[in-house]
């Protein structure tokens, strides 16, 4: 249970902070938003709409237990999917979000182990 709560944590700090932060241009919030993520365009903005999706659902699975496992079995693997694929993806290697998206994945890799193992 420790590592699916934390999960669900990092994902509100993690997406939400980005969501915002993208969302809303505060370049105070993160300064360095353009060299990360490109000018702000409408698929950066779109973008932001991803967080923020990821950073609801996981507010709502933390505040119900009785729908978290619906909306982890979900979540998590759609994450996971799309963070390992910006690896691939993302041709600039010295863009930190590909290796941040590895690190949340592996996070949630461990977290649905176990959620599957029943532990």
């Amino acid at each position: 249970m420790f590592f699916i709560l934390l999960s669900l944590i990092v994902n509100v700090l993690v997406a939400g902070y980005m969501g915002l932060a993208i969302g809303f241009r505060l370049k105070q919030m993160l300064p360095g938003l353009d060299e990360v993520f490109g000018p702000d365009t409408t698929s950066r903005q779109i973008l932001a709409c991803l967080y923020l999706a990821i950073a609801v659902c996981s507010i709502v699975a933390l505040a119900d237990s009785s729908i978290r496992l619906p909306i982890i079995v979900v979540l998590f693997p759609l994450q996971i999917f799309y963070k390992v694929l910006s690896a691939f993806l993302v041709t600039e290697r010295s863009n930190p979000v590909p290796k941040a998206n590895l690190a949340i994945s592996i996070l949630h890799c461990v977290s649905l182990y176990f959620v599957f193992a029943g532990l």
